[in-house]
């Protein structure tokens, strides 16, 4: 059930009932250096998952990533758990997360192991074990909740998820988000996210949800690699780019540097499988800087998340690591965070 204190606001926002919609693209945030000085904020750690959008309604739950891949096969612990503990129909959005175990922080290098399989009983069986951070909903029992306030919509939250082990609240607060962060640096986690307490959900990029990272992190697209060297195996360094403006119109992918650290074994042995029915004689890149040496160029399809201490006046990457894949945005949409 809905709280009381939840229906008088609702009523005055003329929400409207409404089917759940086959699909309702996610609130994404905008990258932000400072926290915010001024308005009624609410502040919650940034995990360093995967987004996940999670349609519930009468024997059916339905998990898709950000740009709507399907994810049950991959998370079916998650299936199992939302299927019994959301109390009607609803929207939900939240994170999938897997733990460092040794840190006791989130991890995406960890979850890696769990993202690229689609087999249920393989996902069962990894050891990775994943859990589903809930931080807002969107539709209960046909209202449609996009117009209240985001602190409203996790008061609705609340009522209507069961939580336990595997499903999470994710926890918010309203002041000291200076300290707040500070935490989240010195242990070496992501940042935190800050969104208006009164924001609206809107499915776009919105200045209303905020990231502040600890270390910079962004998506690239792999466009080449060079040749191994020495003991390393399979490839040398990624050559990583993003779209930019080109000739007034149109996008074109702009070469953004290699990145030579940041690989297990394992990670080369995934990249070169998946890379090799990629291969390709001409570079995918605008014309512009390129690293010497043996380099083999690849369509430009999949996408990687880059650490990296800062953008050159070249706009190239400074101190660039690979952090893994990412298989929830398409190539096409990747732009410098700004």
């Amino acid at each position: 059930m809905i709280r009381p204190s939840t229906t008088a606001p609702a009523a005055a926002a003329g929400l409207r009932r409404r089917a759940i919609p086959a699909w309702l693209p996610p609130m994404l945030a905008t990258l932000s250096e400072e926290l915010p000085i001024s308005g009624k904020w609410v502040y919650e750690p940034k995990l360093d998952g995967v987004r996940a959008l999670i349609y519930v309604s009468p024997g059916s739950v339905r998990i898709y990533s950000r740009n709507r891949k399907p994810l049950n096969d991959a998370y079916p612990e998650l299936v199992e758990a939302l299927s019994g503990s959301v109390n009607g129909e609803a929207v939900l959005d939240g994170e999938i997360i897997a733990f460092d175990e040794k840190r006791g922080i989130t991890s995406f290098a960890r979850l890696q192991q769990r993202m690229q399989l689609r087999d249920p009983v393989r996902a069962r069986r990894s050891q990775v074990a994943v859990y589903l951070y809930l931080f807002d909903c969107m539709y209960f029992d046909g209202l449609d909740l996009t117009g209240l306030p985001l602190l409203e919509r996790k008061a609705v939250l609340q009522d209507v998820v069961t939580f336990d082990d595997v499903l999470r609240l994710s926890r918010y607060k309203t002041t000291g988000a200076a300290a707040m962060l500070r935490k989240a640096c010195a242990r070496e986690e992501e940042g935190i996210m800050a969104k208006r307490a009164d924001s609206r959900y809107v499915s776009a990029r919105s200045a209303d949800w905020l990231k502040i990272k600890c270390l910079r992190r962004q998506e690239l697209v792999i466009g080449g690699y060079t040749a191994p060297q020495g003991s390393r195996e399979r490839l040398g360094a990624l050559l990583v780019g993003h779209y930019a403006p080109w000739q007034g119109s149109g996008q074109a992918l702009r070469y953004a540097g290699k990145v030579g650290t940041g690989y297990d074994r394992r990670t080369l042995e995934l990249l070169h499988t998946l890379l090799a029915p990629l291969h390709r004689t001409t570079s995918p890149f605008l014309e512009g800087p390129k690293p010497a040496g043996e380099i083999q160029w690849v369509s430009p399809e999949l996408v990687a998340e880059i650490g990296f201490s800062e953008w050159t006046s070249a706009g190239l990457l400074r101190h660039p690591r690979f952090l893994g894949l990412r298989d929830d945005k398409p190539a096409r949409d990747v732009r410098r965070e700004s």
